[in-house]
């Protein structure tokens, strides 16, 4: 590969393309913030400041749950880029599998973060809490179903994990319904937490199972003469 630098300047045209999605991200921010700002001093700092610190908690307040949420994210991105790789490479099966794990897990994620169905659902809607729950765990079965050739052709006994986990979670918090604190409500949470591992690690690892396939799939298919304008191409990428 030449070692001759390749970038170049910018133009104008490119940067401002390059920094649509920053305006996009930035209105939506700033949306969030003027809706804020229009709130009560008491809501407002409520809205703003970590809970720990606006209750006088200590630090580590939630560590666990955090750790959780940012599981379930991490899980979420891996699926939505999974997806976009395949869509690249025409694999268009697997992009609808990964996209409809995003999704999942995106909604799995939200509940969580927001106490969708412990918390709104029976308090603020008035319905039993088994009601979010089925409306979960029908979302969950309608991806499974609908995915079941592509899911056997990955790791899924991580899937199995993460399911056996959750449920086992699900079970002791029907069943006991423990305080915070308790024995059972170790038992409860630790399952979660190491359901939701299980589920991002699988949708890591399918990812990259996938991308790695095609990647290779793309390398097989490039003539000889491809590789020096990819190289070239891949040298104006500022890194």
């Amino acid at each position: 590969m030449s070692k001759h630098e390749r970038r170049q300047a910018r133009s104008p045209r490119e940067l401002a393309r390059v920094a649509l999605p920053l305006m996009g991200t930035w209105g939506a921010g700033l949306a969030v913030m003027i809706i804020v700002a229009g709130q009560s001093d008491d809501r407002a700092g409520q809205l703003l400041m970590d809970p720990s610190f606006t209750l006088g908690l200590r630090w580590y307040t939630g560590l666990v749950s955090n750790l959780g949420i940012l599981a379930w994210t991490v899980g979420a991105a891996a699926a939505f880029a999974g997806a976009w790789m395949c869509r690249m490479g025409g694999r268009d099966r697997a992009a609808g599998f990964l996209l409809g794990g995003a999704a999942l897990g995106s909604l799995l994620l939200a509940d969580d973060l927001f106490q969708f169905h412990a918390v709104l659902v029976p308090t603020e809607l008035d319905l039993p809490k088994i009601v979010g729950q089925a409306v979960l765990g029908g979302a969950a079965f309608a991806w499974l179903a609908m995915n079941h050739r592509e899911i056997r052709r990955t790791h899924f006994h991580l899937l199995i994990a993460s399911a056996v986990a959750l449920a086992a979670s699900v079970l002791v918090d029907s069943v006991f319904a423990p305080a915070p604190g308790e024995g059972w409500n170790v038992v409860e949470d630790g399952a979660k937490f190491l359901g939701i591992l299980a589920w991002s690690a699988y949708f890591v690892v399918t990812t990259r199972e996938i991308a790695r396939s095609v990647y290779v799939d793309a390398l097989l298919m490039w003539p000889d003469d491809a590789f020096e304008s990819v190289y070239g191409a891949l040298d104006d990428v500022d890194v």
